[in-house]
């Protein structure tokens, strides 16, 4: 919206018209790095929240972002077997089961490793690489589930972890990439299509 993009100040309070009715929104504008600059609206006019605030909060909702990635296009939820509404709960759930499996693989994992390297005086940390995590999931999950022998379970889960220890990835700070600019490309609705985990 123009009258977003060309607001003149850093916080500022604008009406904008919309389908005949007056909207009030507050446009925050700050510099993040490599001279790009970040615009934000939001309904909060409390003028105690600063630009300060609101660039703050902005880096700390990655994590969420980060996450809406992996559920969206990585685990593909939503990518349907079916058009049924049992078909579409039982895949949303599984999803949502295979996403809190892998995100307390992930914590126990992170735990083991953190342990593993307190002492090697790294300049960086090192956590788990997720793509590995659920690429090892994949292959033993269903195993792990339906064998009876609690014995083969931790077997397996121990297998997984020290795979995924194995791999860690180096975590560096303030690390920042070009934004690509990328076409809005046509959603397929093909049922059966979805990626095997």
């Amino acid at each position: 919206m123009k009258e977003v993009v060309n607001v003149s100040n850093k916080d500022q309070v604008i009406e904008v018209k919309y389908k005949n009715t007056l909207i009030k929104m507050r446009v925050l504008k700050f510099s993040l790095e490599a001279n790009i600059t970040e615009i934000l609206i939001t309904n909060i006019f409390d003028e105690d929240f600063t630009v300060a605030d609101f660039k703050e909060l902005y880096f700390k909702r990655w994590g969420i972002e980060v996450k809406y990635d992996k559920i969206k296009n990585k685990l593909q939820i939503e990518n349907f077997t079916g058009e049924t509404p049992i078909a579409i709960e039982q895949d949303f759930y599984a999803t949502m089961h295979l996403v809190n499996i892998v995100a307390l693989a992930k914590m126990d994992a992170n735990e083991i490793i953190e342990e593993e390297y307190k002492d090697k005086n790294l300049k960086y940390e090192y956590k788990v690489n997720t793509n590995i995590l659920i690429a090892k999931l994949k292959n033993t999950l269903i195993m792990m589930i339906s064998t009876n022998n609690p014995w083969k379970r931790r077997h397996m889960l121990r297998y997984i972890g020290t795979e995924i220890e194995k791999n860690a990835i180096l975590i560096r700070p303030y690390r920042s990439f070009k934004r690509k600019v990328r076409r809005e490309t046509r959603k397929v609705n093909i049922l059966n299509k979805k990626r095997v985990l």
